[in-house]
Formats: structure tokens, C-alpha cells, sequence
């Protein structure tokens, strides 16, 4: 099934940015209304931004 991603919000980790080897993530809101965090980088490959679709398997596969 594919869910809608209705929103999508980013950390602010202000003027400290990320410690060394944290991998930013990204929280994305679904139709549904379930919240996922999801990695940045993962987000941005496969094109899940607001108005985009992510499957079950995906959020299975990717969440974080």
C-alpha cells in the first residue's frame, strides 16, 4: 500500500550541527497520520518529500 507524505520536518541542531558519524534523519508525516524518521540521505535518493509516496515495504524496510 503507499501512503501519501504529508509533511516533513528536518532537525535543527542549531549551531552544533550533528556529532561526527551521526547520519541526519528526517521525520516524514503520512496521510494515515503516522509520523516516520527516516535517514536525510535516504529521503532525498528516493524522493520523499512532501506530496510523495513511500509503500509499506519502504517504511518497513528504511524507518529508523
Amino acid at each position: 500500500m503507499l501512503h501519501r507524505i504529508t509533511d516533513l520536518t528536518e532537525p535543527d541542531n542549531g549551531c552544533e550541527g550533528f556529532m561526527p558519524g551521526e547520519e541526519p534523519a528526517v521525520t516524514l508525516l503520512l496521510d494515515d497520520g503516522r509520523s516516520i524518521k527516516v535517514y536525510d540521505r535516504l529521503a532525498y535518493e528516493k524522493g520523499w518529500d512532501t506530496g510523495g509516496e513511500i509503500s509499506d515495504e519502504d517504511i518497513e524496510k528504511y524507518s529508523v
